[in-house]
């Protein structure tokens, strides 16, 4: 039988023969479908029987031998070296599995022609160069795309900003990118067969630790790298370095990919610091404060040290506020951390617990060293401070508690430095208390107060009620003045005169008036009128808070924060605060100006004082609401009506509107009718309630009342 006849007659034979030559050359497609192993075998055999069937002259035959014989039609051995490539076989496996073929085929026939004829050797021969022509076939394309494949790896490798290499198992450089060679300071070209340890590079002993490794173990390894270049740039890299395997199962290179995380860490680093340190002053704030005593504390009972905590609030800070401003008194408190920071210790910690008090942890220090070191401090602060050309005296009131002496956990030592400041701050502040037992004993009730305060911001125990202000004309709620209330866990429900002072002592005005305005715009906008208006509601902002310049700053910072485009939000000013504001020499009307902002003001407790009637126009006041004395004794013929009427009159004259407060009986709010009062405010409407029985009060009126 002819071998063209042999391999057309067995050629599924032949096909189960070549599978199992492909598993033996390459285990690793074990498992894949018979298909997908014999692939383009069965159009190979077809190409050698059609070629063995067809006569060839003699030149013909040697340019087979020479691997240039005429191709099949659809180029079957370059398809085929194409298709293994992409299977992952390697090109010796391609030339292994066609050879496997041709000792087959070979055998096979020969045991079927026993023995061979010259016609069979001639046929042999011609079966040989077939086989040839597709092995050669099969390379050439097979090397074509891998070419292909290493070119484009390599542009993009080298375009590539990120820095990328090839190392031999030994830590010599076979390949590197520029970005890589720019990371060694050198040239991809010089660079090449040499470590990195060799090109003097800063990151050497670490990549040369990680190749060997990944050499030892087989395993990629994966590192993060700070490089500092010699012109003070600074680069975090994240770069992986896995193992590469030859045919025979040894690592011959090993790859480094490395990612830019320089931005990410930067980031990282941003988002730390925000979380950690005070953003005014720079110094710690009270979240790391905690972290660091905690540390202190375990290191100091490992070691069985001492060391010595310090709380400073300082004395006289609100005068200077309202004098300066409140940027000129952020600038102070900045100049505060500076000075006390420069007489501290790098092992110690400086914080910033809020408005104007510190803290400082004495690592290492005994009662006298604190002791001496606290008066120093003391002494410091007492030197004259230089903001904005302004000379400005403070001093500070200064709390010492010990470990372990005074405490023996976090919040002990916290809470009997607290005491001992407070102690010197109600002995008239300026001095340096030490925490003594008795303190324990005898905490005031302010001080218990105050820690209690922390408490309540924290666990939403505080709520603002809301107190109906009547249009007198028609009867109906025109507006509410929004005041705070106290849900105290044993006192039940305060009003802001059990615990104002506290809030101004302890820096903590600015947080409490910032929710009160919170809650006051959203139910502003929440309790609109028919006609899609907001709803108009009073806040009686702090004295201590009202500052001067930093009404303007901290008042148009909270308005275009929560969004008032829309709100209607009046002010409330004591006629000390109008003072104050006049004294400063700008006007807060023209300062606030902004687009689409509806904040207005209004002064309470409102007498005859002719200060207070000239800053009616000066400021553009929208109201005034009565001192409740006058209102106490209206309506019974007295010096109080004609004062009333005289005010109204006054006020009226320069459009500004009247509120008549602590109305309490309906002979007072018939006068004030009579007398042409445009509100009236007070328990003969309704005591102040919360948000949610407002909201009912005001459905039921605007249904009696429809505008």
């Amino acid at each position: 039988m002819r071998l063209a006849q042999f391999i057309q007659t067995n050629t599924e034979q032949l096909l189960e023969e070549w599978e199992e030559a492909v598993l033996e050359i390459a285990p690793d497609l074990e498992g894949e479908n018979p298909e997908a192993l014999r692939d383009h075998a069965r159009s190979m055999l077809k190409f050698i029987s059609e070629d063995l069937a067809t006569a060839q002259t003699q030149d013909e035959s040697a340019s087979k031998a020479l691997g240039k014989g005429k191709p099949s039609t659809a180029d079957t051995g370059g398809q085929h070296g194409t298709h293994r490539l992409r299977q992952g076989m390697s090109m010796l496996q391609v030339v292994q599995e066609l050879r496997a073929l041709r000792a087959r085929v070979t055998k096979a026939w020969g045991v079927e022609q026993q023995g061979l004829t010259e016609k069979d050797v001639d046929e042999l021969v011609r079966f040989n160069e077939a086989i040839d022509q597709l092995i050669i076939s099969s390379i050439t394309s097979f090397s074509a795309i891998k070419d292909q494949v290493s070119r484009l790896v390599e542009a993009m490798l080298k375009t590539s900003p990120d820095p990328a290499a090839i190392f031999e198992p030994d830590g010599k450089y076979l390949y590197l990118n520029k970005a890589m060679a720019d990371l060694v300071s050198s040239t991809p070209r010089d660079a090449v067969g040499k470590t990195p340890q060799e090109l003097g590079s800063d990151l050497a002993s670490d990549l040369l630790e990680a190749i060997g490794t990944a050499v030892t173990t087989g395993q990629t390894q994966r590192r993060e790298y700070h490089h500092h270049s010699p012109s003070g740039y600074e680069l975090y890299l994240d770069y992986q370095l896995v193992p590469v395997y030859n045919d025979r199962n040894e690592i011959e290179a090993i790859i480094k990919t490395s990612r830019d995380i320089t931005e990410r860490k930067k980031t990282d680093y941003e988002a730390w610091r925000n979380a950690n340190f005070d953003s005014l002053t720079g110094i710690a704030n009270r979240r790391l404060f905690i972290d660091r005593l905690e540390q202190t504390l375990l290191e100091a009972e490992r070691n069985s040290s001492t060391f010595a905590l310090l709380f400073i609030d300082l004395d006289r800070f609100k005068q200077a506020n309202d004098q300066l401003g409140h940027e000129a008194g952020d600038r102070l408190l900045a100049l505060v951390a500076k000075r006390i920071g420069s007489s501290v210790r790098a092992i110690d910690t400086l914080a910033r617990l809020g408005g104007d008090e510190f803290t400082l942890i004495l690592k290492d220090t005994g009662r006298s060293g604190a002791k001496e070191a606290a008066r120093a401090l003391l002494t410091s602060l007492e030197q004259v401070f230089e903001v904005d050309s302004h000379r400005v005296h403070i001093s500070g009131s200064i709390g010492l508690t010990f470990f372990p002496e005074d405490g023996l956990t976090v919040s002990q030592l916290m809470h009997n430095a607290d005491q001992a400041m407070y102690t010197a701050k109600e002995n008239g502040g300026q001095q340096v208390q030490v925490y003594e037992p008795w303190m324990a004993e005898s905490e005031s009730e302010h001080m218990r107060l105050n820690r209690e305060l922390n408490d309540a911001l924290r666990d939403n125990q505080l709520e603002v009620y809301y107190q109906p202000i009547i249009d007198i004309r028609t009867g109906a709620i025109s507006r509410a003045e929004a005041l705070l209330r106290w849900n105290h866990p044993r006192k039940g429900l305060l009003t802001p005169d059990a615990f104002l002072s506290i809030t101004e002592h302890s820096g903590m005005t600015d947080q409490i008036t910032a929710f009160v305005l919170e809650q006051a715009v959203t139910s502003s906008l929440l309790w609109r009128d028919l006609h899609d208006q907001a709803f108009p509601i009073n806040i009686n902002e702090s004295p201590a808070s009202f500052v001067t310049r930093s009404l303007v700053d901290q008042w148009r910072s909270r308005l275009t924060h929560i969004g008032l485009d829309d709100s209607q939000i009046t002010l409330e000013l004591t006629p000390e605060s109008l003072r104050n504001i006049s004294a400063s020499g700008f006007n807060p009307i023209r300062s606030l100006g902004l687009a689409g902002l509806r904040l207005h003001l209004a002064i309470d407790d409102f007498g005859i004082e002719p200060f207070s009637l000239s800053a009616l126009q000066e400021f553009k006041l929208e109201s005034v609401k009565v001192d409740r004395n006058l209102i106490k004794d209206v309506g019974q013929g007295g010096n109080a009506d004609d004062v009333l009427e005289a005010i109204i009159a006054m006020t009226h004259a320069i459009n500004v509107q009247v509120i008549g407060v602590g109305v309490e009986r309906v002979e007072q709010l018939q006068f004030l009718s009579a007398a042409g009062c445009d509100y009236a405010q007070g328990f003969l409407f309704s005591r102040p309630v919360s948000q949610d029985d407002f909201a009912e009060l005001l459905t039921r009126d605007r249904q009696i009342n429809p505008s």
